[in-house]
């Protein structure tokens, strides 16, 4: 078997490959062109520096790598990893951290990041036993809406154009890497914006992406939820939405999400391996 990079392996043969090695996975998965060029682009994925395990020339294992920002450090940020069924227990992850963690270096990149389901117990043991250390831990909800109206004296806008920056004195937790400003602008064409005004002052907001209805970010002022969460919700139209990776420490988000019965459907760890300068 052999490891390299992907930068020369068609997109078609990678999808098809992590398609397979998440057939048995703990949420049914099936990735499409359309919906990984989208996100991984956002998330600026490098096929240089993700890396597969190839035998005769078969795809069949592989890490893909987003090279990123995330706060103030340059991180390899793993997008998704997956080993095909029949070439589990062969210490293939090792293997391939084992080159990608050298090249990464190679590259100034002194920090890798994940996210793993908290079930997932024989992924997180071995990514601990790479070198990741758990560092939070997300909540995540699905939830099918039914637009209503509500009674207020606040004004509720829905808007296909909006700055990012309009909504920095809401942040009610801290973004995952996905959910970024920074990454978000890479496809803000997709994304729908919900804002609740106090005058001419936002008071509430958040973005969800118009096909896939995944609630990317959102917060409210003072993080009162009580306040205004039912009428920031009351923008919604009807349909059935997810909301991703929000920080378990924010105990008003969640419980405002509980009072609705939201669906905390699974939860993630976010994980990182600081592995430091290349000697």
């Amino acid at each position: 078997m052999e490891i390299k990079s992907l930068e020369y392996t068609p997109i078609e043969e990678i999808i098809s490959t992590l398609n397979l090695a998440f057939s048995d996975y703990i949420i049914p998965i099936n990735f499409t062109i359309d919906y990984v060029n989208e996100r991984w682009t956002a998330s600026g994925v490098d096929y240089s520096l993700s890396f597969g395990v190839f035998d005769h020339k078969k795809l069949v294992g592989f890490i893909i790598h987003a090279i990123n920002i995330y706060g103030e450090t340059n991180v390899a940020y793993n997008a998704s990893t997956g080993i095909i069924p029949a070439y589990r227990r062969k210490g293939l992850l090792t293997k391939l951290y084992d080159t990608g963690i050298a090249k990464l270096q190679e590259n100034g990149i002194q920090k890798s990041t994940l996210e793993c389901i908290t079930k997932n117990e024989r992924a997180i043991l071995a990514y601990q036993k790479v070198g990741f250390n758990i560092d939070r831990q997300y909540h995540l909800y699905k939830f099918e809406w039914k637009q209503k109206t509500i009674q207020t004296e606040y004004k509720i806008v829905v808007a296909a154009e909006f700055n990012f920056s309009d909504f920095n004195q809401l942040q009610n937790y801290f973004p995952s890497i996905e959910n970024q400003n920074h990454c978000l602008k890479k496809y803000q064409n997709n994304l729908m914006s919900i804002s609740v005004f106090d005058e001419n002052e936002i008071v509430a907001y958040l973005l969800f992406h118009k096909t896939s209805k995944r609630i990317h970010k959102l917060g409210v002022q003072q993080n009162d939820w009580n306040k205004f969460g039912e009428i920031l919700f009351s923008g919604l139209e009807t349909g059935n939405y997810n909301i991703i990776n929000i920080d378990t420490a924010n105990k008003n988000i969640h419980a405002f999400f509980k009072k609705m019965n939201f669906n905390n459907y699974i939860d993630q760890y976010d994980m990182s391996f600081h592995f430091g300068s290349i000697n």
